[in-house]
């Protein structure tokens, strides 16, 4: 509304100009507007990018939403929704069909022109300014910036767009008391300088008393003021307040206007300052530029509009985009709202002249991302007290067991929790299965790895014998892959990467058919002491072969357990005097910061002893003298120790089983042949769950709200593998073996493909 310029009015005593800043006048920008390289922001919300987001266009893919990228905040659910916007100006035509659903119900004294309840605009100003805020994403014309914000209309400036101190003060003042209000537009100012706060005041003291409250309430209301429009290298009286006043600047923007249409009379460059805008000059920290030449919007009439200018067009381009902003992120106060608005602006090229353009072009791309890096708080429920510790993403993770990561994958699909920008603690979602891994047992199960089960050993092998005992090493290269030391008459054993229990050494069958790969065979060791790190060690007394003991740990010292291992039928075979025909089992296992091999950080950490009571039962029975039997199977309670400050909030005891059953048979059909069968069950979660404490939510007083996810560890499925193998020596240099393996309801998983695998394996030495 160019004309508006020239609309003046005088109050009382002194030549203070209030009016509409809808229009430009003649003054050319001087400077460097336009000398500068005009960069772009990205505006990546390709599916909010429709023909109301360009019709306020007017060349191909140019509108003025694109330029402060405004999709990009559509794209991540910023809409303004819930989010109150005063409209001080000559009123609202509130019953447009392109924003009637988004008007509030006029308040009492609204009209303070009229002195009425009656705000309806007179002039067209106010309908055009409420437009680009929230007007309706409805697939008519055009859309605001903050198209499902919700507008209160006051009518504070004339039909001709002429206010006063009193008519805007009073405005200004009723909004006061409205506690809903969270944003106030002015399009609106004073064409004059001021160079205190005792100097600015006395230009309209209403207005600054009335304004200095609204910034003094316990949630501020944020003001945005137009810079004006003539053409100067100071903004408007409103604007240079801000400098002078800490309450005020902290919650106000001012905001100078850019163009995008090479055919208006005010076109400098595509992107610059407009000709008729004043510059941010010494207002440069709280100013800010956004379009305002030529932009499409509201008229006074129904479903009509228009094109207008001025920098009463670029205010409501950043009151639309702090409606994003403070509806994105519920954490912030209005003041840190204000702050990321500005810092996040466009300030490169063009736009880093800063006495033109203040902090740049608005991007509400950058405005509605992650300034700083993301953290997780430390549980605390304030996110500014000196207490509350934050974590980088990165240093948070969990890593589960194959025991039940089909059971927490299912919990968690979905669920989403709150961290944190270490910049201004803003709020972000993330899923909370996003720091979770799943440990499984079929990773392995490839081509590869399944026939390298049947290959002959290729490590070396050597054995030395002295008065002490007998010691065993396997080496691959450099590198020692296990050893075992078993002192003279067995009492002591000493093993590293290899089991010392003498049940387990003597009789796996398994042993006749495979060789050590870690793919499927250790269906018989105990699966509480068998952490699979490559750096384990254990060490095993014997008594007489009726009873023993059994103890475990790992490079790190991190578990630590014992065993006691009772042998109430046991035979002497083939030298092994401890070996057991049935061993019954009974220990414990102490896990430091981990549960079950499942392995965390950051604030899903688990305490420093986390404990399993076990029970397990081994058995082995001659069928005769070509068939075998074994079996296997253990069960456990654990418990989670708690870590200070972690997620993991509570959890019940953790019932784990494992079992193997196998028949071996030699001498099949012909000589030289054998074949088995066997049935696993790895280790699963029978029953228990644990409780996580996340932050879901925080608001603006700066407080978290946290939620609990109940996940009940069980998996849906259970996986069993099932094994024949059959071998046959062949010639004293040749051999031949096979393996079909059938791996049914993978990691506990009822959505897992059953897997199946056939290796032939044939070995000639030369």
């Amino acid at each position: 509304m160019l004309k508006k310029v020239f609309k003046l009015f005088v109050l009382l005593s002194f030549p203070l100009i209030l009016s509409a800043c809808g229009g430009g006048g003649g003054g050319a920008a001087g400077g460097g507007v336009g000398t500068g390289t005009i960069t772009a922001c990205s505006d990546t919300g390709t599916a909010y990018q429709t023909s109301e987001y360009y019709y306020g266009g007017v060349a191909s893919a140019d509108s003025p939403l694109q330029k402060i990228c405004a999709s990009s905040a559509y794209a991540r659910g910023a809409t303004g929704d819930g989010i109150q916007v005063a409209v001080v100006d000559t009123g609202v035509y509130a019953s447009h069909s392109d924003i009637n659903a988004n008007m509030v119900t006029a308040v009492t004294g609204s009209d303070t022109v009229n002195s009425d309840n009656n705000p309806n605009d007179d002039d067209g100003h106010g309908s055009h300014v409420a437009g680009i805020i929230a007007a309706e994403k409805n697939n008519s014309y055009m859309h605001g910036v903050a198209y499902d914000a919700d507008i209160y209309a006051f009518k504070a400036l004339n039909s001709s767009g002429a206010g006063s101190d009193t008519t805007l003060g009073n405005a200004l003042g009723l909004i006061e008391n409205i506690a809903a209000i969270d944003i106030i537009n002015n399009s609106w100012g004073t064409n004059a300088d001021c160079s205190s706060a005792s100097a600015c005041r006395a230009l309209g003291t209403t207005i600054y008393d009335n304004w200095e409250d609204l910034s003094q309430l316990a949630t501020p209301k944020i003001s945005v003021f137009a810079a004006g429009n003539d053409g100067e290298s100071q903004p408007s009286a409103e604007c240079q307040t801000m400098v002078y006043n800490s309450d005020i600047n902290a919650v106000s923007v001012c905001v100078v206007a850019t163009s995008h249409y090479a055919g208006s009379s005010y076109y400098v460059a595509d992107g610059a300052l407009a000709s008729f805008s004043n510059k941010c000059g010494k207002v440069s920290a709280y100013c800010i530029a956004a379009p305002g030449d030529y932009i499409y919007s509201l008229t006074k009439t129904v479903s009509s509009y228009t094109f207008e200018s001025g920098t009463s067009m670029a205010a409501p381009m950043v009151s639309g985009g702090l409606a994003l902003i403070m509806q994105e992120f519920s954490s912030l106060t209005p003041a840190q709202v204000v702050s990321r608005l500005l810092t996040t602006a466009n300030d490169s090229g063009e736009y880093s002249q800063t006495s033109i353009y203040g902090h740049g072009m608005m991007n509400l791309n950058a405005a509605t991302a992650a300034v700083g890096s993301l953290q997780t708080i430390n549980g605390n429920n304030l996110l500014d007290d000196p207490n509350t510790s934050y974590n980088d993403l990165v240093n948070n993770s969990f890593t589960s067991s194959a025991a039940f990561s089909n059971a927490l994958n299912s919990a968690l699909n979905g669920q989403t929790m709150e961290v944190y920008d270490s910049f201004d603690r803003a709020n972000f979602k993330v899923e909370v299965d996003s720091f979770f891994t799943s440990g499984s047992y079929t990773s392995q199960n490839t081509i590869e790895n399944h026939i390298a089960r049947l290959q002959p050993k290729t490590k070396n092998k050597e054995t030395n014998k002295n008065l002490y005992g007998n010691f065993t090493v396997e080496t691959n290269g450099n590198y020692i892959e296990s050893s075992i030391f078993q002192s003279t008459g067995n009492f002591l054993a000493l093993g590293y990467n290899q089991s010392t229990n003498s049940f387990e050494n003597a009789v796996d069958p398994l042993s006749s058919f495979f060789n050590d790969s870690n793919f499927g065979n250790n269906y018989l060791v105990n699966p509480y002491f068998n952490t699979g790190s490559g750096q384990d060690y254990f060490m095993s007394f014997n008594n007489n072969s009726s009873f023993g003991f059994d103890t475990f740990t790992n490079a790190n010292g991190n578990d630590l357990g014992l065993s006691f291992n009772l042998n109430p039928l046991s035979s002497s075979e083939e030298g092994m005097e401890n070996a057991g025909d049935l061993q019954i089992v009974f220990g414990a296992n102490y896990e430091q910061n981990k549960f079950l091999n499942s392995t965390s950080t950051g604030v899903f950490s688990t305490g420093d002893l986390s404990n399993t009571n076990f029970t397990g039962i081994k058995y082995k029975k001659n069928l005769g003298d070509d068939f075998t039997f074994v079996g296997s199977g253990f069960a456990g309670y654990t418990y989670i120790d708690k870590a200070a400050d972690s997620y993991i909030d509570s959890s019940t005891p953790l019932l784990t089983s494992s079992f193997s059953l196998g028949l071996a048979k030699a001498n099949f059909l012909k000589e030289d042949q054998r074949i088995g069968f066997f049935v696993n069950q790895p280790q699963r979660v029978e029953d228990g769950s644990l409780n996580l404490r996340v932050p879901t939510s925080s608001d603006r007083d700066r407080t978290v709200t946290y939620s609990n996810l109940n996940v009940d560890l069980e998996p849906d499925a259970r996986q069993i593998n099932y094994d024949i193998i059959f071998n046959k020596t062949i010639t004293e240099s040749s051999n031949l073996s096979a393996n079909l393996t059938h791996v049914q309801n993978g990691d506990h998983s009822n959505n897992s493909k059953n897997q199946n695998f056939f290796s032939l394996f044939y070995k000639k030495t030369f």
